[in-house]
């Protein structure tokens, strides 16, 4: 039961709405979870009792981070690192070892029969529950945030398992953080017509960003990474613009309609995108996309490192000894190196995830070391770094590392994306056949009018939100004539030109698995 399906918006929403509103004020936070927990048991069934696991040790683990108490602080501070070190251990390794085990005994058994050992290892079947790296990252965050005092421990265990699975977030995120949404989930304000229109509105362009887009090209950017497909040239390029527009709005269109239906029961989820292409670098691309994502690697990966007394020491050394310069280069590539290698673990265990997170290391590890020269150098030939030409220069350079990663996050193999990457140069650039052989592959000429349309309504959309970040919420206080007319368009739209019925699948969730 996806989020786009006719189950979820026909039967669960409705109900899940109806027990809430049915529910006293002081147990409505109740109907949530017994709804999340439905979701998550018609989705993974049984597999619920491992975030029920997961649930408790966090739930001990935070607990306990404030029971400890010892008259000399360094022996409760002590105590207190090896309680939250335990639990995070235990979190993640939960979640490493469904979700990796399978794939590190296959690189084992690759490399001994290279080495000419038949031996073979099999781990059998392991169920993977849904949304675990969602809610581990959750876990993670609050054990840290009370072992730093940044929250109080959560005395109800099941008001922290609706933290952990609230449906709207668990396939897709955003990863929150506890204080995000703690008062919002448990104070059960009651579903008005204002939260049912503002959901809606933000469902509804959700769905038109996936039904009328995203789930066209689905098929069309799958032809693409075949085994047996042999692109060359410009259809490699084609096949890099629609991978990255596909994958943006299957995921920001998710996440839109997953904002949606939280907003309806007046939980206000963090937004998880913020205009992406146009940023200006791939360290500001990854500030506005997969926002949370970024957010919780920033918060517990990267400030950990960069305040740490190793890294102080290095900082002190290194000014005294190589120079800022250096040190900043050095300090830098050792706080992205595990934010990046982790970032590409999270995704999952697959080959060209890893090289997609240290593709990323490379990149803003570069912009890093070449930005006091770039800055130099446009002072040089008198143009403003933030001016328009050099502005539009440096979006367009962004977009370049953009279909590539995207492209290297879609393929199958490296060797899929190394190949792909060599058959841009191979043979003819253009060919006389090429228009032919892009409608041959899932998509009619109406088709590409229709997305191209659509598309151009995201892109004006995208550019109003970046400077007018509340225009969805000030729909419903229109005059009544626009404000109908944007409804009745966005119905339409995708009554009439969603991409579903006989012959067409919608996109899959690719971040549902993760």
């Amino acid at each position: 039961m996806a989020y786009n399906t006719n189950t979820y918006f026909i039967l669960f929403l409705p109900i899940a709405m109806l027990l809430y509103q049915i529910l006293p004020k002081r147990y409505r936070w109740v109907g949530l979870l017994l709804s999340s927990m439905a979701f998550f048991v018609l989705i993974s069934d049984v597999l619920i009792y491992w975030a029920i696991i997961t649930t408790a040790i966090t739930y001990v683990g935070g607990v306990a981070l404030e029971r400890i108490q010892s008259p000399d602080k360094k022996v409760k501070k002590r105590k207190q690192k090896h309680v939250v070190q335990l639990c995070v251990i235990a979190v993640v390794g939960i979640l490493a070892v469904l979700k990796y085990t399978a794939f590190t005994l296959d690189l084992v058994n690759q490399l001994m029969a290279k080495l000419g050992n038949d031996t073979s290892f099999q781990a059998g079947k392991i169920l993977v529950p849904i949304g675990i790296s969602f809610y581990t990252l959750q876990a993670v965050g609050y054990l840290l945030d009370v072992y730093w005092k940044r929250l109080e421990a959560e005395k109800n265990p099941a008001k922290l398992l609706l933290f952990m699975i609230f449906f709207p977030t668990l396939m897709e995120g955003p990863i929150c953080r506890y204080s995000d949404t703690k008062d919002q989930l448990f104070e059960g304000e009651a579903i008005s017509c204002d939260s049912i229109v503002a959901g809606a509105i933000r469902i509804g362009y959700g769905l038109f960003k996936r039904m009328v887009i995203s789930d066209r090209l689905y098929w069309f950017v799958n032809n693409f990474y075949r085994p047996s497909s042999n692109y060359t040239g410009a259809m490699i390029i084609i096949c890099a613009v629609a991978t990255t527009v596909q994958l943006y709005l299957e995921f920001s269109g998710t996440i839109d309609i997953v904002i949606g239906s939280a907003r309806i029961f007046n939980v206000r989820l963090p937004e998880n995108f913020r205009q992406p292409f146009l940023a200006k670098s791939a360290a500001e691309f990854w500030r506005r996309w997969h926002i949370s994502l970024g957010t919780w690697f920033k918060n517990y990966i990267f400030y950990p490192v960069t305040t740490s007394k190793l890294m102080k020491r290095w900082n002190k050394y290194g000014r005294k000894h190589m120079g800022k310069y250096i040190t900043m280069v050095v300090t830098s590539a050792i706080a992205l190196f595990p934010v990046w290698m982790l970032n590409g673990l999270w995704h999952g265990p697959k080959i060209p995830y890893i090289l997609y997170g240290v593709y990323y290391f490379v990149i803003l590890l570069a912009e890093v070391m070449i930005e006091p020269a770039g800055l130099r150098f446009w002072k040089l030939i008198h143009l403003n770094p933030e001016g328009r030409i050099v502005s539009c220069f440096r979006i367009a350079r962004t977009w370049i590392i953009i279909f590539a990663g995207e492209m290297l996050f879609r393929a199958e193999t490296l060797e899929q994306f190394i190949t792909m990457c060599k058959n841009i140069f191979v043979g003819d650039f253009l060919t006389h056949d090429m228009y032919i052989e892009v409608f041959n592959m899932g998509i009619s000429k109406s088709d590409a009018l229709l997305i191209a349309i659509a598309c151009l309504i995201v892109i004006a959309m995208d550019l109003r939100l970046e400077y007018y970040p509340d225009t969805l919420e000030m729909i419903p206080q229109l005059s009544r004539p626009k404000r109908w007319a944007i409804y009745y368009f966005m119905i339409f739209a995708i009554l009439i030109f969603g991409a579903y019925g006989i012959g067409y699948d919608p996109a899959e969730l690719i971040y549902a698995g993760f």
